[in-house]
Parts: structure tokens; sequence; C-alpha cells
């Protein structure tokens, strides 16, 4: 089906004229770690039940770091199992000492949820489940952020935003949590670049001078998509010394890249570029510029495929947090076959396996246009 979506592009009137460029880009083989994993044995029992009985190499050679008390940023694709890259270590740590703690920060809501059902399913894995995380978000009723407060869990979910408002102002409050902190992990880590991350380089240094007072010095584990310059980058924005690994041992499969230039308006072309994707049952996401763009498209695809519109949903910020996870959970399901986004769906929240990705206009920088292509 594919493979005839990308004829129909190549070779059909509609869309041959504007064609302008077309590349194949072969695909990548899984490369393995070759050394040991050194994790215990309940673990990798674990991983065995979740179906995983190899690590990637970049998984291998950053567990490997850690153990060695290094700090971590790992920059490789989108879909290359980051994730395994902290909650592994992390879990491992808390199986011999439980009283140690961990604090996870994620830029989206979406993205703490879906790494909470991570850290769970690994819990539920092991022979003996004992892991406590929570979210501590502003989503968090008073309630339960005093609850968390009072008696910190184990590994404790929350975004910068957070941390720079409700966690190191009130310090004192959190200190049993801050003195024994021994990981702290930020993922999508490209995404702290300009104003933003010149604030986020205060918070980090800010949060290491309140774990130095009281006592601790947490080693930083950090994932982010392929970004240019990696070591001067994650030096400016944390101020220490990191082990960058660049090189991913995920396989990747072969991607068709095809670029058009259409007379009219990108949006019109887009829209029966989707349209067709979504007639031939490829799951496609569209990702515009901007709120209005993204429901303009989602207007005009419901008229070209109006038999399949239930099947088609626009996506952005201004949802309710209910509707974007149900939203998100019939993409990974596969009940919903496209959907056009505003930016908040590039990141990494678990969405499925995707076929086709549409870039509607030059995203602003080459990081963004690979994580929205790296979602196929």
């Amino acid at each position: 089906m594919l493979q005839d979506f990308v004829k129909l592009l190549q070779e059909s009137d509609e869309f041959r004229e504007i064609l302008v460029h077309y590349e194949y880009l072969p695909p990548q083989p899984v490369e393995y770690y070759p050394g040991e994993p050194g994790l215990p044995e309940g673990l990798m029992a674990a991983l065995a039940r979740l179906g995983i009985n190899a690590l990637y190499r970049h998984q291998g050679e950053a567990l490997d770091l850690v153990r060695r008390g290094r700090h971590v940023l790992a920059a490789t694709p989108t879909a290359s199992g980051k994730t395994l890259i902290y909650n592994l270590p992390v879990v491992s740590t808390l199986m011999a000492e439980p009283q140690s703690r961990a604090l996870y920060l994620f830029p989206l809501k979406a993205l703490e949820q879906d790494q909470l059902k991570a850290l769970k399913e690994l819990d539920a894995a092991l022979p003996s489940p004992f892991l406590a995380a929570a979210i501590y978000d502003g989503d968090t009723p008073p309630a339960a952020r005093q609850a968390l407060k009072a008696n910190p869990p184990q590994v404790l979910i929350s975004n910068p935003d957070m941390l720079h408002l409700g966690l190191l102002p009130f310090h004192d409050s959190w200190r049993e949590f801050f003195r024994h902190l021994r990981f702290v992990v930020i993922d999508e880590i490209h995404t702290y670049r300009g104003i933003f991350g010149s604030h986020m380089a205060q918070v980090l240094r800010r949060l290491r001078r309140v774990c130095a007072h009281y006592g601790s010095s947490p080693q930083f584990i950090m994932l982010s998509a392929t970004v240019a310059e990696p070591q001067d980058f994650i030096q400016k924005l944390t101020g220490l010394e990191v082990e960058v690994i660049t090189l991913s041992g995920a396989p990747q499969a072969g991607r068709h890249c095809l670029f058009l230039n259409p007379p009219v308006g990108a949006a019109v072309t887009a829209s029966r570029i989707f349209a067709q994707a979504i007639r031939r049952n490829l799951a496609t996401i569209c990702f515009t510029q901007g709120r209005r763009l993204t429901e303009l498209i989602h207007l005009w695809a419901q008229r070209l495929v109006p038999e399949l519109r239930r099947y088609i949903s626009s996506y952005r910020a201004g949802f309710l947090p209910e509707e974007r996870r149900d939203i998100e959970a019939q993409l990974a399901s596969g009940k919903m076959r496209g959907v056009i986004s505003t930016s908040a769906l590039e990141l990494g929240i678990d969405i499925g396996g995707l076929d086709v990705c549409i870039l509607v206009g030059y995203p602003g920088t080459m990081v963004t246009a690979l994580q929205r292509m790296g979602r196929v």
C-alpha cells in the first residue's frame, strides 16, 4: 500500500508536476549491545516478560556509563527505545536502595502520563512489584500535592515549570526527597533552546545547589532527538561534563522522502495528500504550523473523504486533557487512521506506528523537522 501511495505522488497528474525532489533513505539494521547489561536478575526477568531479550547498542552503552557514575545524554532518533536508558538504572538502583529517589522532568503533561504508564508496566513485570511513582504538576489536586510533599514517592514525575514554582522555592518541605535524590532524568532536552533554554539552565543550576545543600549530588540522564553539536549544547545547558551517545542501534525502516512545491496554498495540497493516504488505510500524521491551519486541513480532509470522517481528527493544545488522551489512545490502538496536529504531537508521546508523515511547511529548524519525520 505504501509503495502504491509513493507511486501515486510520483506519477499522477495531480502531484507529478509539483514534486521537486525524491530521496529514499535505506533501512538501518539492528545492532545489539555485545556486553552484559549488568542488571539484577529480577529486572532481566521483567524485560523478558515484556518481550525484550537484548538491549540495543546505545541502550547498553548508556547503562554502562550510568553505572560508572557519569552524566549521560542519549541523542538518538525518535522511537529508538530511549525510555529504557533511564528506567532501567533507576529501577535497578531502587531495588538495591529503596530509600533513593529519582526526579523525571518532561516538557509536556502528556509525556508525564506516558512515562508513568511505561514505568508501571516495567514494575508490574517484576517478580515482586514495589515501585512508588506519581505525577506532580499543575493538574495534581491540592490534597494530592500535600500528600506527595509529606511522603514523596521513589519516582516523582514533573515538568520544569513545576520544579521552578512548586519544589525549589519550598525545598525545606521537600528536604528528604532532595537529600536522597540519586537521579534527575530530563527528556526531550532539545526543546530547551533560546530564551526557554536560558531559563531552564538557571533552574538546573538552582536544583544542583539545593541538592548540594542537603548533601546529595544526583546523576543526570538526559534524552534528546538528534541535535547539532550536542556536546556544546548540553554543557551550556547544564554546566556539567556529560557523556554523549549519538549512534543508535535500533532498527530503522526505509523511508521515502518527497518534497512538493505546490503553486496554490500548501494546505490545499496537504489535505489532498492526507485524504489519499487515509483512503489507502495508511496511518497518517500531518503537522502544521498553527491551530487555524490544523482545523482548516481537518475540515477539508473530512470533505474529501466524508465516508472516513470518524477515523480522522485534529489535535492541538486547546483540547481538554481527556480529549487529547482519547485521540492518543485511538491512534496507538489503530482505531484512528489519521490526525492533523500542531507541534503538540511532535514529541515522544506514544501514538503507535505510523506510515505517513506530512509536514506542511518548514517548521523552522532541522531538529524539529527530523523530530516530526521520526514519527514514521
